[in-house]
């Protein structure tokens, strides 16, 4: 896609949110607005996952530990636009950090965040090339540590967890067979699942720890982040609409 840069709002070229698509128009994670002000969230579904169902919530991939906090294989100059780090005991899929992001975790240049365009796959345990959008602003050496982090856009499952980043609920149902590309909603009323202990009208409500691609009450957890609101009383295991505020 296109180098990273500001921009202003993307209002929803196609003109309808409910349109699939078999090639990538807009970058992973792009915002689009309806008239109304809800939000959307620009989405790549691999073909290989089951068919996203109308109603059900979607989150990012859970992250990868072996993937984090590796060191550099090779040491990187300022402007370089490949680093090489030397991944864990866990296979590196195909286009899986694609769009997202590394992370210079400990020693310098910690701090800094780059954005990832491609990247090799591998089995695992190797170095592996990552290929970033911009050059380097500070030196790396082979004592660099750095995280790897998906886009929460990229090929995201059905909620289960309640650490991951909550990528949008499905507003209809997508053949991925047919057609990869397409839109969540992240904010505004939509149904979504409820889980086995159901919600209230006006309580906010987070990622279900019950049911996949359900939402349920907030309670007092940290790991708990509210993404949305109750619109009405719903009963167990039916579909309510849910004020969302993903974004």
């Amino acid at each position: 896609m296109s180098q990273h840069r500001l921009t202003g709002p993307l209002f929803i070229a196609e003109g309808d949110p409910y349109s699939e698509h078999n090639r990538q128009m807009h970058a992973l994670g792009a915002v689009g607005y309806a008239e109304n002000g809800d939000l959307y969230r620009y989405t790549k579904i691999l073909s290989t996952a089951s068919d996203l169902i109308a109603g059900n919530l979607q989150v990012s991939l859970a992250r990868e530990a072996n993937h984090q906090n590796v060191a550099l294989s090779a040491a990187a100059a300022v402007g370089d636009t490949k680093v090489i780090p030397t991944m864990g005991a866990t296979a590196v899929d195909a286009n899986e950090y694609d769009e997202g992001w590394l992370s210079f975790s400990d020693v310098s240049p910690e701090g800094e965040s780059y954005k990832i365009t491609t990247h090799e796959a591998n089995a695992g345990s190797l170095a592996t090339d990552v290929n970033l959008e911009r050059g380097l602003l500070t030196a790396a050496t082979t004592s660099s540590e750095v995280t790897l982090v998906r886009n929460p856009w990229n090929n995201p499952a059905i909620s289960q967890l309640l650490t991951e980043r909550a990528a949008g609920v499905s507003i209809m149902d997508w053949d991925v067979s047919v057609a990869n590309f397409g839109w969540l909603k992240t904010r505004g009323v939509a149904a979504c699942l409820v889980d086995t202990s159901g919600v209230t009208v006006g309580f906010l409500c987070s990622i279900s720890n019950e049911t996949n691609g359900a939402v349920g009450l907030k309670s007092d957890m940290d790991a708990e982040v509210v993404i949305g609101q109750a619109m009405q009383t719903a009963t167990a295991g039916e579909f309510n609409p849910i004020w969302f505020s993903i974004d």
